[in-house]
């Protein structure tokens, strides 16, 4: 893990908005999390903005997804691990894909209130939502600054351990 200011160059990534818990957000942040765990995704990279539910209720961060992942293909990989065949297949209960978090970075905040007041038909993802082509990207574009300090993971060798954890 190494901190720095984030220099990940999204060209061609589709930009939305993703919903997350504050104890995720939180995991995230703190570079705990290293794959989000989704029933449905895109299979492409995804440079996100990082939507926190309530209590928060605001945009405090970006976060960008690389590869997705089957947890099916993972159980088969990781099968001589039981921990992680366990592990695995809990996920699977819930969750079908796992994308890597390959940076997250810290942004000031954009509240509700401000997103329901300053663009029109604001809704809170339940999700995700593309904002390519959206006042609503202009409008995030415009208003948030990054903070110091980024989160890189580095994923040449995943091991079994750090699937399907967190």
């Amino acid at each position: 893990q190494f901190w720095y200011t984030c220099k990940w160059v999204c060209k061609g990534s589709k930009r939305s908005i993703l919903s997350f818990k504050p104890e995720v957000y939180e995991k995230i942040k703190s570079g705990k999390k290293k794959f989000e765990h989704r029933r449905n995704f895109p299979d492409e990279p995804i440079m996100a903005y990082m939507y926190v539910s309530a209590p928060i209720k605001a945009i405090k961060g970006i976060v960008y997804l690389g590869k997705r992942h089957l947890l099916s293909d993972w159980r088969e990989e990781f099968k001589n691990d039981k921990a992680a065949v366990v592990r695995i297949e809990k996920y699977q209960e819930l969750y079908r894909y796992a994308m890597e978090i390959n940076e997250f970075q810290e942004t000031t905040e954009i509240s509700l209130g401000a997103l329901r007041r300053d663009v029109s038909g604001f809704v809170a993802p339940q999700m995700y939502i593309y904002l390519d082509g959206t006042e609503l990207l202009d409008y995030i574009e415009n208003k948030i600054e990054n903070l110091d300090g980024c989160t890189v993971h580095d994923y040449s060798v995943i091991k079994s351990n750090e699937v399907c954890v967190h």
